[in-house]
């Protein structure tokens, strides 16, 4: 019968096998510092993201429109910089 047990018997560090995807492993009773950690994990995969976006249904017209607006808003910027080149990212105050 074999056990999987931690090679490293420290009292301080333990070793866990790496866990793919999102889990988090509660470490010392310290369920604060798991739950933060798996907010990040959460946050940097974009999951809340797609599901905030999927959450109801859009119509094609309706995506296509909200695309077309944001490329045009995108443009105008970009001309808007073109004419102007003082209020660019690159610019400084003077």
């Amino acid at each position: 019968m074999k056990f999987n047990r931690p090679t490293n018997t420290s009292k301080f560090k333990k070793e866990y096998p790496k866990t793919g995807g999102k889990e988090v492993i509660v470490e010392y009773d310290n369920v604060e510092q798991a739950l933060r950690k798996f907010k990040k994990k959460i946050q940097n995969s974009g999951l809340l993201d797609d599901l905030k976006k999927n959450e109801f249904f859009d119509k094609p017209t309706n995506v296509r429109k909200v695309k077309k607006a944001i490329a045009v808003k995108r443009e105008q910027k970009r001309q808007s910089l073109e004419l102007n080149p003082s209020r660019g990212p690159g610019s400084r105050r003077k």
